[in-house]
């Protein structure tokens, strides 16, 4: 006898989820649903038992061939453990693709004399094997974005990236809406005071979270403090103690090294966390940093790597079809651990 196929209720029933939150998470849109991640896991890892086979790969049966997506990366990012930054966007991405019946090829190069690993060599699209890629890393090439989208080559970048002179698509996070809502949440707390810690290399991750931050704070008329962008090495003690004689009560910084050197300026100062100022990290690393749970920014790391291969395959499938290109997922964030009503 012919086995029936699994349907979209039996993996609903097995996950002991609704039929529509299966439907969002095989299509990778359930952040856009606030499904958790532990939902999440337990629709795929459903969906894997009972063999299911949503619309995706159904399409993909009917083709000669699976499609074969590249992943290519501009900058060494493969992680050593399920800890690294990167390992749930890939995780993501596997998926996904299994999910839509495609094949997945890992394409890198030499980097050049900047580091950056090149697509175009000897004037060469390096990712032409594939029948479309997924780009990620901080530092994009963005002349070679220009060319694969002037070429016409399918591509979907793994972050918010923008080119001038061109439309390429992308899934990000919305870093400007999440960091709005962390200012809110810290002024009904009573923080009136605020200092921003940024990196020195500004790529639009970096600019939407500056931009979520001042905007919030025009919008209940508080003064928007002067950013500092820097490296690590360049933040002195002196730039803290300037914040405290401000009467700063809250600090929003972008990044794990930053975070460090700030870590080690408050404990030489003798200042307690969030006893005397609250921080907020917006990123969600799982860098320890001293042994506090830091405040973050909770990233859809795994969200935005399904939402990217989906968004890929149909601009494979259907290149003219009605749908948006430029995605950013909503963000979640917690407060617990280092930060506290304001203590003035």
């Amino acid at each position: 006898m012919k086995k029936t196929a699994s349907r979209q209720a039996d993996v609903a029933k097995a996950a002991g989820v609704s039929q529509s939150t299966v439907s969002m998470v095989m299509n990778g849109t359930a952040d856009l649903g606030r499904i958790s991640a532990g939902t999440q896991r337990r629709v795929m890892d459903a969906a894997r038992r009972l063999q299911y086979a949503p619309a995706g790969q159904r399409r993909a049966v009917a083709r000669a061939t699976p499609h074969l997506l590249g992943v290519h990366t501009f900058e060494p990012i493969f992680p050593t453990s399920s800890r690294d930054y990167y390992f749930e966007f890939l995780r993501g991405i596997e998926e996904q693709a299994a999910a839509e019946g495609c094949n997945l090829v890992l394409f890198t190069a030499a980097p050049d004399e900047s580091g950056v690993r090149r697509i175009f060599a000897d004037d060469t699209n390096g990712l032409r094997q594939a029948a479309g890629s997924l780009l990620l890393g901080h530092h994009a090439d963005r002349e070679d974005l220009a060319r694969l989208a002037y070429e016409g080559y399918p591509f979907v970048y793994v972050g918010h990236r923008e080119v001038p002179g061109a439309s390429i698509s992308y899934v990000g996070g919305d870093y400007r809406t999440a960091t709005g809502e962390i200012v809110d949440d810290l002024v009904a707390l009573g923080h009136r005071t605020f200092a921003y810690l940024g990196e020195q290399s500004r790529d639009e991750p970096q600019e939407d979270r500056w931009t979520g931050f001042a905007g919030a704070l025009e919008r209940f008329a508080l003064p928007v403090p002067e950013p500092v962008f820097s490296a690590p090495s360049g933040l002195t003690t002196g730039w803290l103690d300037q914040a405290l004689a401000a009467g700063t009560t809250a600090i929003l910084v972008e990044s794990v090294n930053l975070l460090r050197v700030l870590a080690a300026m408050l404990n030489l100062r003798g200042l307690s966390v969030p006893g005397d100022l609250s921080v907020v990290l917006l990123v969600d690393d799982e860098t320890e940093v001293g042994s506090l749970p830091w405040a973050t920014l909770r990233v859809p790391r795994n969200a935005m790597g399904r939402r990217a291969v989906r968004l890929l395959t149909s601009l494979l499938t259907e290149p003219n079809g009605d749908y948006e290109r430029q995605i950013l997922l909503p963000c979640e964030h917690t407060l617990e651990g280092t930060v506290g009503p304001s203590p003035r």
